[in-house]
């Protein structure tokens, strides 16, 4: 055998040992196995020359880092790491967790501040409880507000401004004057 055989059967058996680490779970032994086979690749290069040994330990800083991201490159497409892994979600699943769908119809409409908003709280839309953001400033509680818009699931209000007595006068069920917050 040449001066190279045993420098270069220990260094490959080593890099496929530390890529077999990342696939194997066995606890660090098997890398232990590598790492050993990796200096006794050292040493066998060193035993031949000094030259042999820095070019060999040379091929080691630059063929690790290789052999460890291809590694963990190939990883997530084995079996072991499927079923490690979460599944990755559905297209229905992708959806905002609050959708605003079913609160698009309540902008331009008016409520009432159940909880100061400073500037998140809750509001109350034709009986429904939801999670209000002030568009500006402080609202205070039982203030008289109006829905601007809808945000990642979260109703956008602002302050109303004083309705008209014919709208008090045709809906006295949902809109009440505030005489304690005079605005």
């Amino acid at each position: 055998m040449s001066t190279l055989a045993w420098p270069l059967l220990l260094l490959a058996f080593g890099l496929l040992l530390l890529i077999a680490e990342v696939f194997i779970p066995s606890g660090g032994l098997i890398g232990f196995l590598a790492l050993c086979c990796l200096g006794l690749s050292l040493w066998r290069a060193f035993q031949q020359s000094v030259d042999l040994g820095l070019k060999f330990l040379l091929a080691d800083c630059l063929l690790l880092p290789l052999a460890m991201a291809l590694a963990i490159h190939l990883w997530p497409r084995t079996p072991l790491a499927r079923r490690v892994f979460l599944p990755r979600p559905s297209p229905e699943e992708f959806e905002v967790s609050h959708s605003s769908q079913g609160l698009d119809h309540l902008v331009g409409q008016l409520g009432r501040a159940l909880t100061p908003l400073r500037p998140s709280g809750l509001v109350d839309f034709d009986g429904r409880r939801l999670d209000g953001l002030s568009e500006e400033g402080l609202i205070a509680s039982g203030t008289l507000i109006q829905a601007v818009r809808v945000r990642a699931g979260q109703l956008i209000v602002r302050t109303a401004p004083d309705p008209p007595m014919e709208e008090l006068l045709t809906r006295p069920d949902r809109i009440e004057p505030n005489l304690t917050n005079p605005s």
